[in-house]
């Protein structure tokens, strides 16, 4: 399992064990959510560097776009469920936390491709 997708899966359990406790009627549930939502931060920072050692590997091929493509929307769908999870939940600071990390995946799969549309702009100029 990826890096993102033990992300979301402990988001997932963060907000199923938030939600338990507060049905049980325990006070300190948004504590244990509070602290989930930061580990959860926590955790893709810490797997965000190996996304990052992978971009340098993405391309010299011609499937490179569909290749970047593929995960663009694989990464979307599953912090978009996620986030729909935990939403549904009532617990809106996971979901936010989640959809933030999904968007800047997305902004980090598509920095080759940016960088190579800014340097043919610059030699047009």
């Amino acid at each position: 399992m990826s890096g993102w997708m033990q992300v979301a899966a402990y988001a997932l359990i963060t907000v199923f064990l938030g939600v338990l406790l507060r049905e049980l009627g325990f006070r300190g549930s948004k504590l244990i959510l509070l602290l989930g939502t930061v580990s959860v931060i926590g955790a893709a920072a810490l797997s965000a560097g190996s996304l990052f050692s992978m971009l340098g590997g993405v391309g010299e091929n011609n499937g490179e776009y569909a290749v970047a493509i593929m995960k663009i929307i694989g990464v979307s769908y599953v912090c978009g469920v996620c986030a729909d999870i935990c939403s549904e939940l009532g617990e809106a600071t996971l979901s936010g936390a989640v959809c933030l990390l999904g968007r800047v995946e997305i902004v980090a799969l598509s920095l080759p491709f940016i960088k190579r549309i800014l340097e043919k702009g610059a030699e047009l100029l």
